[in-house]
């Protein structure tokens, strides 16, 4: 929401001769000054799209594109790191601007364009599977979903014909450490796979060499944008054509920059 502080002046005005009023009206209007406040922007952690690096500095590929077009309004932008829920409800509220990574199902408004996809995969005990032919040995597979996120009914529609048992967890990490500790529940067997995004995951299971195997098949592919409330329109709008003039160089580079 673009917003402004405009002193108020009130301004007598005097027709002297051979001067038109609007001239004098005009001669006599005070500068305006014209403070525009950050955009604010909320994101839940999600590497390389956003996170928070240790001095506490927003990053991420989506990040530095916002940041990128915000620099071509003449505004800075302010980024808040949150569970998913908290910034859709902030957004809703109205203390904050956008909410990076929302779907037509989270009840924003959002971008014409795709910001990123959230592509969902089954992560398994790599000591007990090996494919996913293996995994349909089982009836009834336990498999654990997000408590924080709404998925699309075409994800419910795929579990029900693995009939699948659901089990519901949170999956908000604050570090990549926590979320090292996240995949043990595999290693317990109290489930038997947990729906997770791919790229994340991949990147958890390399980093430390975790006993982990993401079935090659996917899941599930859902686009994911940038939302904000219906009355912040005008902003959106700006920002989001700020954002598609970004040079293709400038795109590339800072997507390399953050490429797992």
């Amino acid at each position: 929401m673009t917003r402004y502080y405009s002193p108020l002046a009130f301004a007598f005005v005097t027709v002297l001769p051979g001067l038109s009023m609007s001239q004098s009206v005009w001669a006599s209007q005070p500068e305006q000054h014209v403070v525009l406040v950050p955009i604010t922007v909320c994101f839940e952690r999600w590497r390389p799209f956003s996170y928070t690096d240790q001095s506490g500095v927003a990053r991420g590929q989506e990040v530095e594109l916002i940041r990128a077009a915000a620099r071509t309004m003449n505004r800075t932008v302010e980024f808040s790191e949150l569970p998913f829920k908290r910034c859709v409800a902030n957004v809703k509220f109205g203390s904050t601007d956008f909410s990076l990574h929302v779907d037509k199902t989270d009840g924003l408004a959002i971008f014409s364009d795709s910001a990123t996809s959230w592509q969902l995969s089954l992560a398994v005990s790599a000591e007990r599977f090996n494919s996913m032919k293996d995994f349909r040995q089982i009836d009834t597979p336990r498999i654990m979903l997000a408590t924080e996120y709404p998925y699309p009914k075409a994800v419910y529609r795929k579990l029900e014909a693995l009939n699948a048992r659901l089990v519901r967890r949170s999956y908000y990490e604050e570090s990549d450490e926590h979320a090292k500790t996240f995949f043990n529940i595999l290693s317990t067997a109290r489930v038997d796979a947990m729906l997770v995004d791919k790229l994340w995951a991949q990147h958890m299971v390399k980093r430390f060499n975790l006993p982990v195997v993401i079935l090659a098949q996917d899941f599930h592919s859902e686009p994911q944008y940038i939302g904000y409330r219906h009355s912040n329109a005008l902003l959106a709008r700006q920002l989001e054509a700020a954002m598609a003039a970004l040079p293709d160089d400038l795109v590339k580079a800072i997507k390399a920059q953050y490429q797992y």
